[in-house]
Formats: structure tokens, C-alpha cells, sequence
């Protein structure tokens, strides 16, 4: 899946979480507050993109997230897994 594809089902995924959003309104600069999520509802969204997508989100990577293209940046280049 290449950049382009990932944006479009990101955006498409978050459209149909978010109430009362226009998904032509949500692009890779949409910043989670702008789309009316507090904290508690990013970290549910981020809890149901994991689910979707397949990814594990690094928790001290997570913390920075602020936009929709945070997300489809990780999905598109996850970090290296650490084996212990």
C-alpha cells in the first residue's frame, strides 16, 4: 500500500468514527482537536486504528501525535520492532 492509499483509508476510517465531520473537510494536516476529539477520544481512535490497520502504536511515539498524517506517517513507516 503506497502513501496515497494509506491517506485516503486513514481519512476514510477516521471520517466514519468522527460524528459530524465532512470527510472532504479531513486531510493529513487535520489536527485532532480540530475534528472535535479531546484526549480521551484520540486515544479510543488510536486504540481502533490499531485494530484496523494491523499496527501497534509505540506508546512514547503516540504521545506526539497531533494531526491525521502522524498517524498515516506510522501506519506508512512503522519503527523497527524491538526484540528482547
Amino acid at each position: 500500500m503506497d502513501k496515497t492509499d494509506i491517506e485516503q483509508k486513514v481519512i476514510q476510517f477516521i471520517a466514519s468514527k468522527v460524528e459530524n465531520v465532512d470527510v472532504s473537510k479531513i486531510t493529513t494536516a487535520s489536527q485532532f482537536g480540530e475534528l472535535g476529539l479531546d484526549s480521551m477520544d484520540t486515544v479510543q481512535l488510536l486504540f481502533d486504528a490499531e485494530e484496523e490497520f494491523g499496527v501497534s502504536f509505540d506508546s512514547d511515539e503516540v504521545k506526539n501525535f497531533r494531526s491525521v498524517g502522524d498517524i498515516v506517517n506510522y501506519i506508512g513507516n512503522p519503527p523497527p520492532s524491538v526484540s528482547a
